[in-house]
């Protein structure tokens, strides 16, 4: 490496030390989800329970040590620049004693052959933001270090979607220009924004419309100085096309598979007079992802790859869905509580979407999932109950009707309303007499920022729930965490909202409705596991 570019490292690395990027698990990421995906576009991966993996710019850990801690005879990698964050994760896996994890402070350049092959390599808020020959050295990787059958994750910044994200950073570096302090930098750059957004809040221009869609995004992130120090005002940050990623790929022997978030680049997603009109003008799969990209504005993408040799295709064949678990995140909209679930034509996704359906067995097959939303069920299982619903409308021969059943699976997935996973969920409804909660919920649960076991982030502002989060290790039962939670809020440790102590048994009575309310949220929460009957935080 030349001194240019070691000198351009260490100010990355200085930047992420001076200001750590808080790491969250992103779903999207999650070996039982890639090799699912594999499985549905023709390829054999590796089962995540023996995978081995590696994650470029791991950052904090947040990420892979949810994965190492679910996988344990499974082999995780990390590597990042930022001596400061690969410590702050290092803590993390010493307090879950756990042994199948690296974390490394390295370059990606650093990376060779001798670092041996993965079947899972992970690349997420990388590939952007870093100098060209970086891009081209992760794509080698890519190339070299995974497996046959391996796939890779990258995302990155996408045109034309970006254009617009590209001129708020030009607006932010300017205002920045003058000013060397991280906090003093996005400081002076979110008072912008605010100024732009009080100026325009009443006007429907489109550049104005993006302009509040751009302040909506802000507010997610609740470090937002980090999220703008390091996601727009980087030395580096380069989108660039679609057609030009799946160039880069072809010259190093790898190919596309598929996004991640795959509902979004379907034509069945588009107008039916637009999506012919796209195939008529198209010679292939990939020039039909990039005019998607042009009508949806699309600004990020998340793609799937694996070697150019594999044929890869999309089409329906049960075999390759009957191995995996299916779990959904949509629930059913009832007219009235007292609506019989049966009768269900509608629901509602996480982000608050509505759609209905008037195919019955996908009615079915969501009011199945929904009724165990967050865990998983094998497709073999959910065909059967299926099924044994609908034998009235569905052929007598017993093929048909488990394609049927398959095909109605495929279409939900392909739609984005149902996850398949190459592994179980070890997430449980039912509390038990011991409630036990993972071990890295019970670690986070002080931060109210809590990764759960479907490797997402759930927040939580209550402070007794997260209080009851970080004491559920399987060795209490309710009457020992009634006591645990009486003694915390007598001494002030705890607080209720609105509480004011009357006598010791109304307190008392409090707690235990408390408590129980709490324990009939959190499985919906997927933080609830099996009590394993040891605790890996030091319980017995």
């Amino acid at each position: 490496m030349n001194t240019t570019a070691e000198s351009a490292e260490r100010a990355l690395a200085q930047a992420y030390d001076t200001t750590p990027y808080a790491g969250d698990p992103y779903c999207l990421t999650h070996p039982s989800l890639l090799a699912a995906y594999g499985c549905v576009y023709g390829l054999s991966p590796t089962p995540p329970e023996s995978c081995r993996v590696l994650e470029m710019g791991c950052g904090d850990g947040g990420n892979i040590i949810p994965m190492a801690y679910e996988f344990p005879k499974s082999e995780f990698i990390g590597i990042d620049l930022s001596p400061v964050q690969i410590g702050f994760g290092q803590k993390g896996v010493d307090s879950l004693a756990l042994k199948n994890i690296r974390l490394e402070t390295r370059s990606i350049t650093d990376i060779s052959a001798a670092d041996g092959t993965f079947d899972y390599i992970i690349v997420h808020g990388v590939y952007s933001w870093v100098p060209d020959r970086v891009k081209e050295k992760i794509l080698d990787i890519c190339s070299n270090n995974l497996v046959g059958q391996g796939i890779a994750y990258i995302s990155y910044n996408v045109l034309p979607g970006w254009q617009f994200n590209k001129s708020m950073r030009d607006m932010m570096l300017y205002r920045s220009r003058h000013i060397k302090d991280p906090k003093e930098r996005t400081d002076a750059a979110l008072d912008l924004v605010k100024t732009m957004l009080d100026a325009t809040a009443d006007s429907n221009r489109f550049h104005d419309v993006q302009l509040r869609f751009f302040g909506k995004t802000l507010q997610r992130f609740p470090a937002v100085s980090s999220y703008l120090l390091h996601d727009y005002m980087e030395a580096d940050n380069d989108p660039l096309y679609f057609h030009e990623f799946a160039g880069a790929l072809k010259n190093k022997g790898l190919q596309y598979i598929c996004d991640a978030e795959q509902t979004d680049f379907e034509l069945d997603s588009l107008p039916a007079d637009a999506a012919t009109k796209f195939e008529e003008v198209s010679d292939n799969a990939l020039e039909v992802e990039q005019y998607i990209d042009f009508i949806k504005n699309t600004r990020f993408r998340r793609s799937l790859i694996c070697h150019e040799s594999i044929n890869v295709n999309s089409d329906f064949r049960l075999e390759r869905i009957e191995p995996l678990f299916a779990a959904t995140d949509v629930v059913p909209v009832l007219d009235s509580p007292e609506s019989p679930i049966e009768e269900t034509t509608a629901f509602k996704m996480p982000g608050g979407r509505q759609f209905t359906t008037q195919h019955s067995l996908a009615q079915i097959i969501l009011r199945r999932l929904s009724q165990i939303k967050p865990c998983t069920i094998d497709i073999p299982s959910l065909i059967q109950a299926v099924k044994k619903e609908a034998l009235a409308e569905l052929a007598q021969d017993s093929k048909e009707q488990i394609d049927k059943i398959g095909q109605a699976v495929y279409a939900l997935f392909f739609n984005g309303v149902v996850e398949l996973l190459a592994a179980p969920r070890r997430c449980i409804l039912d509390p038990g007499d011991y409630p036990t909660a993972s071990p890295i919920s019970r670690l986070l649960a002080p931060s109210q920022r809590v990764t759960n076991l479907c490797h997402r982030t759930i927040r939580m502002d209550d402070d007794m729930a997260c209080f009851v989060l970080a004491h559920l290790d399987g060795t209490r039962n309710r009457e020992d965490l009634r006591n645990l939670m009486l003694e915390n809020v007598l001494t002030g440790r705890v607080n209720i909202p609105n509480f004011k102590a009357v006598n010791e048994e109304e307190t008392r009575e409090l707690i235990h409705n408390q408590l129980e309310s709490i324990l009939q949220h959190l499985p919906r929460c997927g933080v609830l596991m099996a009590c394993a009957g040891v605790d890996a935080l030091g319980g017995q």
